[in-house]
Parts: structure tokens; C-alpha cells; sequence
């Protein structure tokens, strides 16, 4: 039969007399084991030294008790003990029938764990005490190895957690890898497919036109430019679109009232629509002004209205509703948007609508439930990453059969900034009076020399500099130059620095960016400022001259500069 585990040392504290020589004596020789201890401290010690798992209790006389630092410190002492230890203590008092005091007893309820015992004793009370103290210890011991496995377990079970965390989170992110993967082959290969058909139409048209010219067949060569233009144009449409969904096209955000801009929109979208469909509207009288690029919210809308028409092939109502809504708390958790005030514009359709399966991947790029050549697939794309890029979100709402409803949520305009007008229609360009001089900047020498020749053409001296550093030496001279267009992704300095040292030394520079592909170092969000000027690659020729003409004509208004950048 295995012994019991020897639960420690009975400590003995008696300072006066023989009583702990007597007390120790009587202990060690019944089989107990016991130790004098000369004061307070030296029990503290001994609790202290390997959290007092070789102490198994105290056999204390009251007059030992009897400074109140020595008790105090006691106390304390106790108070530090290991969660599973309690230390049995007998307090042998003082012999007579003297009455106990109250302080005498809040003295002994701040030791805790203790058994009284009046002297005299016998020696077999003595180690009947003792061996209580020591059954009670090695109860304690056993909770105290309990505790040890317990925490053994919990810290072998959470390395097991951060093992299979570790293992589950390199699980996700090689899933996400392939995703990632997956979705950048989707994205590339319908680029490819789109943009291959669009270079085929480009280099057919070209081939035939490099052959009729050898031929002298001059005939049908407007046919042929036609085509090739048409395929440019839908290629800059594209790109635009993807840019849109990756959030990294230049927006040229101008405070717009949707009710007018939708209103101004109308003949085009019931047009587009066709007689079959019915367009409706219902707008909030009291509707906010929001802060967005009137140009990219219109292409949204008319996306959004083709869509609609696609799904109501038989015919319906298009319903186009503008509100106010205010987003707080949860709500906006859920919407994942900032707390807030938003406009919302929705399109609704009575159409056939969509499956769960549809809706989930009704914003992925190149994704489409239309026939093949009726659709790319990018319009849910270009209008998810617009509305995300302007602080919004695009939420879709729809079921089998019973249609389909896009909310747009875009953020109310707050403060209206200085020097800023609401979105108008232009007024007609009217032909400067005055010959004025354009410094254009440009890396790529096709582009620069067929923008300096068409310029040249309508009117303005033009001066060309291939970089950022050559255009700045040229502004710093004393060359007379009324208007900056500069293209802003160039190598070294960009077209944003150059503009910004030009006005150390001419403030009332006016500029016009022209660029292709916003890199967010430069713009910061991708939005030019309120007031800039910014002309998207690829532009018509015919707009070039139009930027120009009008900068020209604000600045020849304003009495100088442009407004500010």
C-alpha cells in the first residue's frame, strides 16, 4: 500500500518558557515532523520559500500573538498565500477562565484557518491537533496538484488552439491566395478577351486603310477611321470601368443636387429604355447635396437603368427614388459605413430579378447572366467601386420574379466648400480674343506632338517639355505662359509637383492635368480638388481645345488665375 505524501513541517512558535522544546519533542518523537520557529518573521519566511509547500501548519501560543505588528504582519502574510493553500493554525491560549475581549477574537478571525486549544494539554490532544493540521494540509497539497494539472492542461490546450489557429489561419490565407488568384485570372483573362477584340478591330481597320492608300482607294477610308475610332472609344470606356471597380480612377468630385442632375438625365434614360418601359420618379423634396463626380454618378445611373431594361423584357416601370437617410449604430455596422447622413438613390425595376447565387456575384468583374456581346460584365463592377471611392456603398435588393432594387448611398454634403459652384450645364465656348501661350508637359513624345499640333491648330502658341524638371526650368524663366497642361504620372517629378513648384513663383498659374491612371500618392484619395481641372486619357482632341479655351476664358473673367488647386 503506497505511504501518504509527508505534507510538511509543523512549525512551532512558543517564545516563552519550555513550552516550545516540549511541544517540538512531543511531535517528533509520535512520528511527527516538527520545527521551533523564534518569531513572526521567520514563519513568513519559511511561507514564503517555495510558496510554503513544505510547511504543513503553525502551533502557535497565544503571547506570541500578543505584539499587534506581529500579528499584522502575519495577517499579511497569509493574505499572500497560494490560491489553494489555507495554513492550518492552532492557537494554544492563555490557561484560566479569563473572558474573551472582542479584539481578542477579531485577532484570531484575521488568521483565518485556526483551531483553539486551552492549556494545559495532554499529549494526546497535542498530537491529535497535529495530525488534524497535517490531514488538513495534504488535502490542500492534493488541490494544490489538482490546480497544477488543471493549469497544465489549459496551458497545453491553448498551444493547441494557437497551433490549430495558426494552422487554420495559413489553411485561409492559402484559400484566399487561390481566390485571389482566381478572381486576377477572371479579371485578366476577360481583359485580355475584351481588349484583344478591340486591338483586332484597331489593326484590321489600319491594314485595310494602309492598303487602300497604296491602291489609291480612297473611297471608303471614313469607314474604316470610323471603326477604328468606335473600338478606341470603347476601350478607354473599359478601362475607365475597371478602374472604377478597383477604385483607382481620378474623380472629379463637384457638389451635385441629385434631383437635378436625375431630371437632367431623364430624355436620355427614357430614350435608352425605349417605349415599352415606363420611368417614374419620386424625389425628397428636402434632399441633401452630396460631394461626388457628376460624370461617373451619371454612368452609374445609366448602368444601372440598361441593367433594369435588360431584366424587363416584356416591359415595366423603372422607378428612380431619391432620400434622405441617417445611419448610426448598428445600421451602419451592417451597411459597413461611417455613421452619418447619406442620400440615397435607388433604382428599381419589376423585372425578373436575381438568385441568391446571382446576387453574390453581381460585383465581381466580367461576370454576367447576359448573352454573349450584350453585356461585359462591368457595370455592377464600375458602380460598386465608385461608390465605395466617394464614402458610399451600392446595396442590391432583389428575388426571382419579384425585380430588382439598387440603393445607392452616397454622403450628404456637410459644408459647402469656398469658391465652388453646383454642377451646370457649360455655356458655350466663346473663341478667345487673344493669343495665349500653353506650356504642355508630357513624357510620351506620340501624345505631346499631336496634342502640340492641335493646339497649334486652334490658335495657341505652344511650348513643349518632355518631363517634369524641363517644364519647371521653363516656369521659372520669364516666359510668358498662360496655362499648364501637364500630364501627372511622369517619372521624377510628377505633373501635381511640378504644378505645385510653378506657384511658388506664378500663383495664378492656371493648370490643366491630364492623366490616365490616378496613383493615390499623388492625389492622396484619388479625388483631384475642388476647382482643379482634369482631362482623363483617352481624350478627343476637340475636348483638348475646349479645357484649354475655357480655363482661358474663366481665367480672362476672373482677372487672372484660374481658381486655385
Amino acid at each position: 500500500m503506497p505511504q501518504p505524501e509527508n505534507p510538511g513541517v509543523v512549525m512551532v512558535l512558543a517564545p516563552t518558557g519550555q513550552d516550545a522544546h516540549v511541544i517540538t519533542r512531543t511531535l517528533q518523537e509520535n512520528g511527527i515532523e516538527a520545527e521551533r520557529i523564534e518569531g513572526i518573521k521567520a514563519v513568513c519566511g519559511r511561507m514564503h520559500d517555495e510558496r510554503g509547500v513544505g510547511v504543513a501548519g503553525l502551533v502557535v501560543t497565544e503571547e506570541a500573538l500578543a505584539r499587534r505588528e506581529d500579528t499584522v504582519a502575519l495577517a499579511a502574510c497569509l493574505e499572500r498565500q497560494s490560491p489553494w493553500s489555507d495554513l492550518p493554525i492552532c492557537v494554544l491560549t492563555v490557561p484560566g477562565d479569563t473572558p474573551s475581549t472582542f479584539a481578542r477574537w477579531r485577532l484570531f478571525e484575521t488568521l483565518g484557518n485556526v483551531t483553539l486549544i486551552a492549556r494545559p494539554l495532554t499529549s494526546e490532544a497535542l498530537q491529535s491537533v497535529a495530525r488534524g493540521i497535517l490531514r488538513a494540509r495534504a488535502r490542500q497539497r492534493q488541490t494544490m496538484r489538482h490546480l497544477e494539472q488543471l493549469q497544465d492542461a489549459a496551458e497545453t490546450l491553448e498551444q493547441r488552439v494557437a497551433e490549430r489557429t495558426e494552422e487554420l489561419m495559413a489553411a485561409e490565407e492559402t484559400l484566399r491566395q487561390a481566390q485571389k488568384m482566381e478572381a486576377i485570372g477572371q479579371l485578366t483573362g476577360g481583359v485580355a478577351h475584351d481588349f484583344n477584340n478591340l486591338l483586332q478591330v484597331v489593326s484590321s481597320n489600319m491594314e485595310v486603310m494602309k492598303l487602300r492608300l497604296r491602291q489609291g482607294r480612297l473611297n471608303d477610308l471614313d469607314r474604316h477611321v470610323q471603326s477604328a475610332y468606335d473600338a478606341t472609344q470603347r476601350a478607354a470606356a473599359l478601362t475607365h470601368r475597371l478602374l472604377a471597380f478597383s477604385r483607382r480612377q481620378t474623380l472629379d468630385p463637384k457638389p451635385v443636387q441629385p434631383t437635378v442632375l436625375i431630371d437632367g438625365m431623364l430624355d436620355l434614360i427614357v430614350r435608352t429604355l425605349g417605349p415599352v418601359i415606363k420611368v417614374r420618379t419620386r424625389y425628397d423634396p428636402a434632399l441633401h447635396l452630396i460631394m461626388c463626380d457628376p460624370h461617373q454618378l451619371e454612368n452609374a445611373l445609366i448602368n444601372l437603368c440598361i441593367n433594369a431594361r435588360d431584366a424587363m423584357v416584356e416591359g415595366g416601370t423603372l422607378t428612380i427614388t431619391t432620400e434622405n437617410r441617417t445611419l448610426d449604430g448598428r445600421e451602419a455596422r451592417l451597411q459597413d459605413l461611417s455613421e452619418g447622413v447619406y442620400v440615397v438613390i435607388s433604382v428599381a425595376d419589376d423585372g425578373c430579378g436575381m438568385s441568391p447565387e446571382v446576387m453574390s456575384r453581381a460585383f465581381d468583374p466580367f461576370f454576367t447572366t447576359k448573352p454573349v456581346g450584350q453585356g461585359t460584365g462591368l457595370g455592377l463592377s464600375m458602380v460598386y467601386g465608385f461608390t465605395r471611392q466617394s464614402g458610399g456603398k451600392v446595396v442590391i435588393e432583389s428575388a426571382p420574379d419579384h425585380g430588382t432594387t439598387v440603393h445607392l448611398y452616397l454622403p450628404r454634403l456637410t459644408d459647402l466648400p469656398a469658391a465652388t459652384e453646383i454642377e451646370q450645364p457649360r455655356p458655350a465656348l466663346q473663341p478667345v480674343s487673344v493669343r495665349k501661350t500653353v506650356l504642355l508637359v508630357d513624357d510620351e513624345p506620340g501624345i505631346r506632338e499631336v496634342s502640340a499640333e492641335v493646339l497649334k491648330d486652334a490658335g495657341f502658341n505652344v511650348i513643349e517639355a518632355s518631363d517634369g524638371l524641363s517644364g519647371l526650368s521653363l516656369l521659372e524663366s520669364d516666359i510668358a505662359i498662360d496655362v499648364l497642361v501637364t500630364d501627372i504620372g511622369m517619372p521624377g517629378m510628377n505633373g501635381k509637383e511640378l504644378a505645385d513648384r510653378a506657384r511658388r513663383t506664378r500663383p495664378e498659374l492656371s493648370v490643366l492635368y491630364i492623366t490616365g491612371y490616378a496613383e493615390k500618392a499623388v492625389f492622396g484619395n484619388g479625388n483631384v480638388e475642388v476647382g482643379a481641372h482634369l482631362l482623363k486619357k483617352p481624350f478627343a482632341m476637340a475636348d483638348l481645345v475646349a479645357q484649354v479655351t475655357e480655363i482661358i476664358e474663366n481665367s480672362r473673367k476672373d482677372g487672372g488665375g484660374m481658381r486655385a488647386v
